[in-house]
């Protein structure tokens, strides 16, 4: 029996949230072959959402790089940020001007001005009442991971500050994502192996991005989407096809999965 672990964006669906029918079929003979499939992702559990996707049948969810895991819908592992630490980062991100998203399992934490465009505008349209401003609700806010609005903001003070303390990732220079040091992708991983004695050669992970390079790395059998970035696929031990290519069923099929 093998475990198979999913990135969501770029990998299982695209921009604009569309799973390709191979994709969904890829799953399903997963499943009649005998292995597991679970979904890996940066998002915390509160932001994966969308019936076509969780009605994949997915055994598992880790979201938030590692801090939360959840088996066959029940939750088996969580680690948030101790308090004292997380006000000191929002003290430090603050000064330097820099708007935060708190990433709670099933909640969020948000700067007022992120909350009225882009990215965190689309978040507040579909989780609504489960947002929460930070100003106010200080002393309730916690949070596994989080993320820094860029659009061109200077981050590097911030981040000399804050590098020894989280994994700082940017994406296509309009966020940053903050990790705390302890957790990944790949630590996640490790704990749904721990937890359902799944032998490490038995691992297999698809991905597409940089916060995907470490899981790839980890995994005996890392595979990269063509749509991926060089970095990831750099690491991979197989570069399967573009996602509208069939590129999980090609990848799945490579090493005789389905």
């Amino acid at each position: 029996m093998a475990a198979v672990f999913f990135d969501i964006d770029g990998t299982v669906w695209d921009r604009e949230n569309v799973i390709p029918e191979s994709t969904v079929k890829s799953i399903q003979m997963l499943h009649e072959n005998g292995h597991l499939a679970f979904l890996c992702s940066g998002r915390t559990r509160v932001m994966i959402f969308g019936e076509h996707l969780l009605s994949l049948g997915f055994d598992g969810i880790l979201g938030g790089c590692g801090t939360y895991i959840e088996y066959q819908g029940e939750q088996i592992y969580l680690k948030e940020i101790k308090k004292e630490k997380l006000d000191w980062t929002v003290s430090v991100l603050h000064k330097y001007n820099l708007p935060i998203l708190l990433e709670a399992p099933q909640e969020l934490y948000m700067d007022a001005e992120m909350m009225t465009n882009g990215y965190g505008k689309y978040i507040k349209e579909r989780l609504g009442e489960l947002v929460y401003p930070i100003a106010g609700n200080e002393e309730r806010m916690h949070a596994c991971k989080m993320c820094v609005e860029l659009n061109g903001r200077a981050y590097e003070k911030a981040a000399e500050i804050l590098k020894e303390e989280y994994n700082l990732l940017v994406h296509g220079e309009q966020v940053l994502e903050m990790v705390p040091k302890s957790h990944s992708k790949a630590t996640g991983i490790q704990e749904v192996c721990r937890y359902l004695g799944i032998d490490h050669k038995d691992t297999y992970a698809f991905g597409d991005s940089i916060n995907d390079k470490d899981m790839l790395e980890y995994v005996a059998h890392g595979v990269a989407m063509e749509n991926g970035t060089p970095e990831v696929k750099a690491v991979a031990d197989y570069v399967t096809t573009d996602i509208h290519e069939d590129g999980i069923y090609n990848g799945l099929k490579h090493f005789g999965l389905i």
